[in-house]
């Protein structure tokens, strides 16, 4: 009973995490119950590929959802060829890289409420803030995770009132992510697809917004 209840606090202060899942070059453990979402319409496209550099090759590589209504929270992980080494300098530069990704190339309006560097096992700059979408306040996080010769940019976008109780998942779940010599020749400097601008933009707000918003939505 001792046994089985301390094992119940500690997934709750660390968080549970899902099986590994293992994608362009990358490995990581997503939080619990979120699964990848169809990936044709997205793929490709540069929504929460926040680079340094505008001119890098960089795109979406996969989403997932913790589900399907306006209260899901929604997870983009998105690959940037170059090295990011989260160091203090790339903190303020990744924190003003987010800020007009978000503006310039999505159209969403994020007001940042904190910027932290992370020294741990797997280095990085979080930009946390908040967004409105449809009436709904959503709290979003983006983590650049360092890594040589290209690197990943995670987005993690919730209800504001579940933020609380997704935070310790999400964390643990960045912990685990793992940069690994990639298989292929790079990343296309051509964005694939055309979704773009606010479509794109719908996607980090919610994805049931996205579905709302995306041709032929009603065949899904």
């Amino acid at each position: 009973m001792f046994l089985a209840a301390l094992a119940a606090s500690l997934l709750l202060t660390q968080g549970a995490l899902g099986s590994e899942l293992r994608k362009d070059g990358y490995g990581f453990q997503p939080p619990e119950g979120f699964v990848m979402v169809r990936p044709e319409p997205f793929t490709g496209t540069r929504v929460g590929a926040v680079s340094l550099e505008s001119g890098k090759p960089r795109a979406l590589s996969v989403a997932l959802s913790d589900g399907a209504g306006d209260e899901a929270a929604v997870m983009l992980v998105a690959v940037v060829e170059g090295t990011f080494s989260a160091s203090p300098s790339e903190r303020d530069d990744f924190s003003a890289a987010v800020m007009r990704h978000f503006e310039r190339e999505l159209g969403l309006a994020l007001t940042p409420e904190r910027v932290d560097r992370l020294t741990g096992s797997v280095p990085r700059v979080e930009v946390l803030g908040t967004l409105r979408e449809a009436g709904q306040v959503r709290t979003v996080l983006i983590a650049g995770l360092a890594s040589a010769g290209r690197h990943a940019v995670v987005t993690v976008s919730a209800p504001a009132s579940r933020w609380e109780e997704l935070a310790p998942q999400v964390r643990a779940s960045l912990e685990t992510f793992r940069m690994e010599a990639p298989a292929h020749t790079g990343l296309s400097n051509r964005a694939a697809g055309a979704l773009a601008g606010a479509l794109a933009g719908a996607l980090v707000a919610s994805y049931t917004a996205w579905r709302r918003r995306r041709p032929g939505a009603s065949r899904l």
